[in-house]
């Protein structure tokens, strides 16, 4: 074998172990007494299970997918998203910027797509906007506190259905998460108040959610 094989190989063996060090790969798995996206159920209010793969890829990017079971009573019983993104820092606040693919098992009529920004603002405070074409656009605030042992969140979200369906509506979160072991207890409580689009109306609903993560 030649020198400039030998160089060759010496460089993919190198950038594949520098590669190999760069990326973290991190998973996540939590059962919930419901599944609550943006204060609405996804799960019918029954028990739900999901599952989560990350990778950080250094330098600020990552990408990941998320599983969970969903019941909307035609066949969708599987939501799998895909995302990915980039982080980074500037005067102190926190950047994420992304995009985000969500579909389901079954017929592909309900899937739908966003691109996402994500900042984490001095004093806990934490800002969430969304912009989509299906759904249309989501703003969310959110504070969060130490108390006690665990931590304490609050959130207030708003959804733009733009496109004219009936997932619009405001929604407020209020959860308080604590370490037990190797797991994380949360209980939260979710109150939603629904729009008028097209004729259609989403309808007011509320719920109060534990859930055991790892």
């Amino acid at each position: 074998m030649n020198k400039l094989k030998l160089t060759l190989i010496g460089f993919v063996l190198v950038f594949v172990s520098t590669f190999a060090n760069a990326v973290s790969i991190s998973g996540n798995a939590a059962i919930q007494t419901d599944y609550i996206w943006r204060g609405m159920t996804q799960n019918a209010g029954d028990n739900s299970v999901n599952v989560g793969l990350d990778a950080d890829l250094g330098g600020g990017f990552y990408v990941g997918t998320w599983a969970a079971t969903v019941d909307w009573g035609d066949n969708h019983t599987l939501e799998q998203d895909y995302y990915g993104g980039y982080t980074f820092e500037v005067g102190g606040i926190g950047f994420d910027i992304g995009t985000i693919q969500v579909v389901y098992n079954g017929t592909t009529d309900i899937d739908f797509s966003e691109n996402y920004l994500a900042l984490s603002l001095p004093m806990n405070v934490g800002l969430h906007y969304s912009e989509g074409d299906e759904l249309g656009d989501y703003m969310e605030l959110s504070y969060g506190m130490d108390v006690g042992d665990g931590s304490l969140s609050i959130s207030y979200g708003d959804m733009d259905s733009s496109a004219g369906n009936a997932d619009g509506g405001s929604n407020t979160t209020i959860g308080y998460s604590m370490a037990a072991g190797d797991f994380t207890v949360d209980l939260s409580y979710s109150d939603f108040s629904g729009d008028t689009n097209a004729g259609k109306t989403n309808p007011d609903q509320d719920a109060l959610v534990l859930t055991i993560s790892m």
